[in-house]
């Protein structure tokens, strides 16, 4: 199953990718995610971090929402995380990435943001709830929006 969006977000491509490169910032816009942590590496290919649930769902504990990733792809342009768990909530999927493309847009830029993922053979019935939910994608990009072109982006460590 493949979901796409797209948004444009007054900032530069580089403040964009910059806030999007720090996995502390995923909880400030990905409403799923309440916390992140540094697995292995340093950003850029190969590194390794995980995500935890919210603690105020209602539905699942922050430990049962634990999501693992891998940064397969990075250049100037976005990258492509893997998700590498198989317990919690990323049981659902045999595969699952997502993938972040940015580009100059006369506003600022414009973000597209993929998900492409086979659910396992026993969590199939899912798949029109996934198809439904896909606007999901569009909200966490307007928190996106929001919190960008809300903030302060501190420049780049030297």
């Amino acid at each position: 199953m493949r979901l796409e969006s797209t948004i444009v977000i007054h900032r530069s491509p580089e403040d964009v990718g910059r806030f999007l490169s720090d996995i502390a910032n995923v909880e400030k816009w990905d409403r799923g995610v309440g916390s992140s942590r540094t697995i292995s590496g340093s950003p850029g290919v190969g590194y390794e971090f995980e995500t935890l649930g919210r603690s105020d769902s209602l539905f699942t504990s922050p430990e049962n929402a634990r999501m693992a990733y891998r940064i397969v792809q990075a250049d100037a342009d976005g990258c492509t995380v893997a998700l590498t768990s198989s317990d919690g909530n990323a049981r659902f999927f045999k595969t699952a990435q997502w993938q972040f493309r940015l580009s100059p847009a006369p506003e600022g830029s414009l973000l597209t943001c993929c998900a492409d993922f086979t659910l396992r053979l026993r969590y199939i019935f899912l798949a029109p709830i996934f198809y439904l939910k896909r606007r999901a994608i569009q909200m966490d990009l307007k928190a996106l929006k929001q919190t960008l072109e809300g903030s302060t982006i501190p420049e780049p460590n030297h």
